[in-house]
């Protein structure tokens, strides 16, 4: 029997601890898809520090059903992103019981300057965890993570601890010669967290020291999929290459960890030597065909608009798509989100201007039946940028009680026309 699709669990965990009723209203809805919004649309997006909304949309139609949802932007509890999106922040995140919305921002008010050139200890690296209520908790702050560099994404398996992934590297803007200088730095990579309200985080990458050819690990996207950990990167710095790569305990809470080759380039050899067309920025992992153990088939980014698909077919992974890129080729996707019913995958691509949709027919060891339309499916608020998206499943109607650090996400009042 297959796992249990992780985006449709959402069953109810009894920890031993006082639980109340409460009804359903403003809550996660079945089937609806979450769109991480960075800007109020009030002011041009600039590299300042950008206050984050929660747009929730209807699947069927894309009209707006919920928000947006304003997360904490001023003061001790804030969470923003940088308006410039270069280092691919700003992923968004199921647990894999459903419970929760996870994310990763700077511990910045909005307007400030640009919140990653700082580092952690002056500007914590912040968890943000949304539940169904849309209450968010922002204790999570590192203190020694991602120094002057991008927390670009976080994961959770019960929303009670986190895996990290983001930069190892940063572009040093005072003392570098121009156009820049790279400088590594080895707080980054892919980092665990043990719990909610946590400063400090454990190292868990196969690399993450200076010295030799090898240079600390970059990393920009993280899921769970099927109780596993994967990681998608676009540096080849100790991986000597680029794509997907699984860790090799599948939630691992200590490290160093060998990445295992998922789907990955040979750096500077082949027809595409740099990995261009090969999993970067985002991945979506899938289980289609019930006779192949595991996940199977694989939705990626490339670089820029380029979007592949992959299937699991006697033991290697082949791609279904040639280069098939976003009818405006000048947008980059941000990120990915599936639905799955069947053989049929739902994909829903999110670019700073908005979310574009395809449906593909054909599962598993075929090449798309559609691409994406030249419109959006959902367009960004004007003045805004989308970045990560979700889907997030059915509510239940229990609210766990002493969320501590929780701040009530607040609905963003109508702007005056």
């Amino acid at each position: 029997m297959k796992p249990r699709n992780p985006l449709y669990p959402w069953t109810p965990v009894i920890l031993g601890i006082a639980v109340c009723a409460i009804p359903a209203q403003g809550q996660f809805t079945n089937g609806h898809i979450v769109a991480l919004q960075v800007g109020d649309g009030t002011t041009g997006i600039t590299d300042a520090a950008q206050p984050i909304f929660m747009d929730e949309y209807d699947l069927s139609a894309g009209v707006m059903l919920g928000g947006p949802h304003a997360l904490p932007s001023f003061g001790l509890s804030a969470v923003t992103l940088t308006g410039v999106n270069d280092g691919h922040d700003g992923l968004l995140r199921l647990s894999s019981n459903g419970q929760y919305l996870t994310l990763g921002g700077y511990r910045a008010d909005a307007g400030s300057a640009n919140p990653v050139n700082y580092s952690a200890a002056d500007v914590n690296r912040v968890i943000a965890r949304i539940d169904s209520h849309w209450i968010a908790d922002t204790s999570t702050a590192l203190n020694s993570a991602y120094d002057h560099t991008n927390i670009c994404a976080v994961v959770s398996d019960t929303g009670q601890r986190f895996w990290t992934a983001g930069s190892g590297s940063y572009t040093d803007l005072v003392n570098g010669p121009p156009p820049d200088f790279t400088v590594a730095t080895t707080s980054g990579g892919l980092r665990y967290v043990s719990g909610v309200g946590a400063t400090s985080s454990l190292n868990i990458s196969q690399t993450q020291t200076l010295g030799g050819p090898l240079q600390p690990d970059s990393m920009r996207g993280a899921r769970i999929a099927n109780g596993q950990l994967y990681i998608t990167t676009a540096s080849h710095e100790s991986f000597g290459n680029r794509g997907a790569f699984a860790t090799t305990d599948p939630l691992p809470t200590s490290g160093p960890q060998t990445m295992i080759p998922i789907i990955n380039n040979t750096e500077g050899s082949g027809s595409d030597p740099t990995g261009k067309n090969y999993p970067k920025s985002d991945a979506v992992f899938l289980d289609l065909n019930p006779a192949v153990p595991g996940i199977d088939t694989i939705y990626s980014t490339g670089g820029k608009a380029d979007y592949e698909k992959w299937s699991l077919v006697n033991g290697t992974w082949i791609k279904f798509s040639d280069k098939k890129s976003l009818v405006n080729s000048s947008e980059e996707i941000n990120a990915l989100e599936a639905i799955v019913n069947g053989s049929t995958v739902t994909l829903f691509a999110a670019t700073d201007g908005g979310i574009y949709k395809l449906v593909d027919t054909n599962g598993w060891n075929a090449d798309f039946s559609s691409t994406f339309p030249g419109s959006y499916f959902i367009a960004a608020p004007a003045g805004t940028q989308f970045r990560g998206i979700a889907v997030v499943p059915e509510p239940v109607s229990v609210l766990l009680m002493a969320l501590g650090g929780a701040v009530a996400i607040r609905p963003r009042r109508a702007r005056k026309a």
